[in-house]
């Protein structure tokens, strides 16, 4: 639920244009922001390094209750994300959260979370990411970490070196059913 402190909220976009929405959010005095991936794309003629969204269709934007109905009246914006019968209200641990991860160059892939069954609870111990905290993700090489973002069923999942995580809890973890996507950031 809303309140009148400001809070993220994931907000979905028009198809192909969270760029669009994240500018106008701007220009309108909103504080957004659009996690975006470098990716190298080929075409018959060349080939090119573009920035695209880490999420498709989604912005993250800081809103007050009282911005909720005319947020959407952004050009670009077609809905605030709901979850459970109420606004998906994002941490700001999370919205963080990701801008490390991106930050951090590691490859990135993009999973809902309903393509994970949720394994051992993980803690990276030490790196540029110590302290950060998910969920440990067997299934291509051993070290992948998970990260959900509260409230759109999404995970972040990124290599990370099996010596460099501690296990918070002692639950052993399922296998999980993925689809692979990857991402490079460089």
């Amino acid at each position: 639920m809303l309140t009148s402190e400001p809070q993220w909220v994931a907000l979905y976009t028009n198809p192909r244009a969270e760029k669009v929405a994240e500018k106008n959010l701007r220009e309108k005095g909103y504080e957004a922001y659009l996690p975006l991936l470098r990716q190298l794309h080929s075409w018959s003629d060349r080939k090119k390094w573009v920035e695209v969204p880490m999420l498709k269709s989604y912005v993250f934007v800081k809103i007050t209750g009282k911005d909720q109905t005319r947020i959407t009246e952004v050009q670009g914006v077609s809905h605030i994300v709901k979850f459970g019968g109420g606004v998906a209200v994002i941490p700001e641990r999370e919205i963080q959260m990701m801008k490390d991860f991106i930050a951090s160059e590691l490859s990135i892939q993009i999973r809902t979370m309903e393509q994970l069954k949720l394994g051992s609870r993980v803690r990276i111990s030490s790196g540029s990411l110590e302290g950060k905290e998910g969920v440990l993700v067997g299934d291509c090489d051993e070290g992948n970490f998970a990260v959900e973002i509260t409230g759109i069923s999404m995970a972040m999942v990124v290599h990370v070196e099996q010596e460099l995580l501690e296990v918070i809890d002692e639950e052993q973890p399922e296998e999980p059913v993925v689809k692979k996507k990857k991402y490079t950031i460089r």
